[in-house]
């Protein structure tokens, strides 16, 4: 629960940046007089699903690096630096390079057409598609992700998409005036925060540093293991040690 929390949270604080984002395209398919609030809202739903599925190949991703290769430790590592770098791009201290699906022309002959068409639900296919355009805030929750089960990472996804809604709707404006940008920069500093104590984690797991305050806070938020599976054991760990309120296999 705590870690589905956190990415609602996310998502509504940094909401203010997917209108910046976003904005663009609601504005496009938008027609006066024929536009209703469903629009936007199945617009909102269709992102959200993109966000989730993306979450649950993210999850699935880090599962298979801890579980079934026992690299916990490089999994933490690799999930810090990602989120301090990207919440150091979100706050302009470092340059954020993402990918631009938006300049491959088969990219916007895809759009193009899916602005023209004429349905009523034409929006959720539409939000579907520009889900997966790269975005700073996205890269920082799929980031967490990765270190999530796979239920949590698909849920909690979902959960940010629907975060960013109020404002996309309509419905956050004077909430919207407050966040940007000052709290969006505090989210960034936060993530980039629990980047750095993840990251400080892992190294632990190796035995290169202490370990890190607030220990079992932080293994609610990166459990060991996804449900079903046993608690996952990083064999680079001196001695086969395991932080405070994590598991490890048991001996024959």
């Amino acid at each position: 629960m705590l870690s589905l929390g956190l990415f609602g949270v996310l998502g509504f604080v940094g909401s203010g940046h997917c209108v910046g984002m976003c904005g663009p395209f609601v504005l496009g398919y938008t027609r006066p007089g024929e536009s209703r609030w469903f629009d936007h809202v199945l617009y909102g739903l269709g992102r959200a699903t993109t966000y989730s599925f993306m979450g649950g190949l993210a999850s699935a991703l880090g599962q298979t690096l801890q579980a079934l290769l026992g690299l916990r430790a490089f999994l933490l590592v690799t999930a810090g630096l990602l989120m301090v770098y990207l919440a150091l791009g979100q706050l302009h201290w470092l340059p954020q390079r993402l990918p631009s699906l938006q300049r491959w022309r088969w990219y916007q002959q895809v759009t193009q057409a899916m602005f023209a068409r004429q349905t009523w639900y034409r929006t959720y296919p539409l939000g579907l598609w520009l889900g997966f355009i790269p975005c700073g805030l996205t890269a920082i929750a799929l980031a967490f992700a990765i270190t999530q089960s796979i239920p949590t990472a698909v849920a909690g996804m979902f959960l940010f998409g629907l975060g960013t809604m109020p404002a996309m709707v309509g419905f956050g404006l004077l909430v919207q005036q407050f966040k940007v940008p000052r709290l969006e920069q505090f989210t960034a500093g936060l993530m980039g925060i629990l980047g750095m104590l993840t990251l400080w984690m892992g190294l632990a797991l190796w035995g290169w540093v202490p370990q890190p305050p607030q220990s079992a806070l932080l293994m609610r938020l990166h459990p060991s293991s996804p449900p079903g599976l046993p608690a996952a054991h990083d064999p680079g760990m001196p001695g086969g040690h395991a932080m405070p309120g994590m598991s490890t296999p048991a001996g024959p």
